[in-house]
């Protein structure tokens, strides 16, 4: 799809003009951000032939409000339409919309998403973060770092539920492939019936209800099992039907069976890990999610949420509360080992190590073993040690305000999980959803502090 450059001024929006506040926020945020130099970051991702696609402009403002205001897809392409405001700091009119971008919906916010995934909103959050280390509203000399769970919009991970959709996943993997004229399997059950009953007798309450619980979570197991075993062999009369030539549509057919195969293996491992609970045997990797299969369990010890199924992330921000740097984490990695890997970063994208470093007593460095090269260039590292033997300095005033600024970044993590959890699919959705609200979160605090 090639790209889409600017157009001529309409009279619809020499209208708008006259008709908006100079002094609102967006209007005052659409002339600071510098919409060429995020065109130019962008550029590479688009195509010189095809038909033209909708403006950069347009669909980097529409995630930066969307995340902003933590509205959906189809909540966004209905509002621009209706928001002098959005449309000013988007770069369009209402005649365009009606016109030349009528065809804007919620799939073109999934298509441009995939189009320039991680790397080009990465390219996007650069450009604000260049702004505003150019206007030194960014300290790089100060860096506070905090991690937390980006939560995923899942159902609560049970075995037993996961078995029952599980084996419903199949099932239809299964009639999809008969549709394209793949031979149905033999003795093939779909406990339809069964199941329903199973759940329903788990689910009340009453005497012997752990009793019932696993019993019927087993018996879930069971025909899971047996739904697994005969989409196996779903997938050899597929690979009969194609010498055959019998298969009506050949790509399509084997694309659902790299998507049934996916979930054979993942319906298994929850069966697996079902059968070992009962057994007493901890399975250190399990599956939480059926569509998620990545989601891992952080333990934070809430009280009311001790556990949040999603993704780890390390932020650290300047000591005005600004996002300077974000990484994603693979697993449960523990804080310790964290903070080396933080400053990396913190140097790559400011260009200069920081003078102190501030964190939680989950960040503490063991003694046993040497700080690395890196954080021995940081001079004053503010963070408490575990045990109850206090930290040398912990009275001086230095490491009293590092632990006031440790305390800010936990309203910016709180305002950043407020705006719901991660609809975007895979880890890369994630470090998307990550990326978008960290930029977003900046622009906000810009407006709010500095405008």
């Amino acid at each position: 799809m090639a790209i889409s450059y600017g157009k001529q001024i309409t009279f619809s929006a020499f209208l708008l003009q006259d008709i908006i506040d100079p002094s609102d926020e967006l209007v005052r945020l659409a002339h600071i951000v510098d919409w060429e130099r995020v065109h130019d970051r962008l550029r590479p991702y688009y195509s010189t032939i095809g038909r033209q696609a909708l403006p950069i402009r347009l669909m980097v403002g529409l995630h930066l409000l969307k995340h902003k205001e933590g509205l959906s897809d189809a909540q966004v392409a209905v509002r621009i339409r209706g928001d002098f405001y959005w449309m000013y700091f988007c770069g369009v009119d209402p005649e365009s919309l009606i016109g030349v971008y009528h065809q804007l919906d919620s799939s073109s916010m999934t298509k441009f998403r995939h189009r320039i995934g991680e790397k080009g909103f990465l390219e996007v959050q650069g450009v604000i973060r260049e702004y505003l280390l150019e206007k030194r509203n960014i300290d790089p000399r100060m860096m506070t770092t905090d991690s937390a769970c980006l939560e995923k919009r899942i159902y609560y991970p049970t075995d037993s539920n996961l078995l029952y959709r599980g084996r419903r996943n199949l099932l239809r993997g299964i009639k999809k492939l008969q549709e394209l004229g793949v031979k149905r399997v033999k003795n093939l059950r779909s406990f339809v019936r069964r199941s329903r009953q199973v759940v329903i007798t788990m689910a009340k309450l009453g005497k012997d209800r752990m009793d019932r619980i696993k019993k019927a979570t087993l018996e879930l197991a069971k025909q899971a099992s047996h739904v697994a075993n005969k989409s196996k062999k779903m997938l050899s009369n597929l690979k009969r039907a194609i010498r055959n030539g019998t298969v009506s549509n050949l790509g399509k057919a084997k694309r659902l069976a790299g998507q049934l195969k996916r979930q054979i293996e993942i319906v298994k491992a929850v069966i697996r890990q079902a059968r070992a609970r009962f057994r007493g045997k901890h399975l250190p990797e399990k599956i939480y999610s059926l569509h998620e299969p990545d989601v891992v369990c952080i333990r934070k010890n809430k009280t009311d949420r001790p556990n949040e199924y999603g993704m780890k992330f390390n932020l650290s921000v300047d000591k005005h509360g600004f996002i300077v740097s974000h990484e994603s984490i693979s697993g449960s990695t523990h804080d310790a080992k964290l903070l080396d890997p933080a400053v990396k970063r913190w140097e790559e994208v400011t260009g200069q190590t920081p003078n102190q470093v501030n964190g939680d007593r989950g960040y503490h460095q063991s003694r046993r073993k040497p700080l690395s090269r890196r954080l021995q260039r940081v001079g004053k590292i503010c963070i408490p040690t575990t045990g109850k033997k206090k930290h040398p300095d912990c009275n001086r005033a230095w490491f009293k305000n590092g632990q006031r600024l440790r305390a800010h970044i936990e309203g910016t993590i709180g305002h950043l999980k407020a705006r719901g959890k991660c609809r975007y699919k895979g880890r890369s959705g994630s470090k998307i959803h990550l990326a978008i609200n960290a930029t977003a979160w900046n622009l906000g605090k810009l407006s709010r502090v500095y405008l």
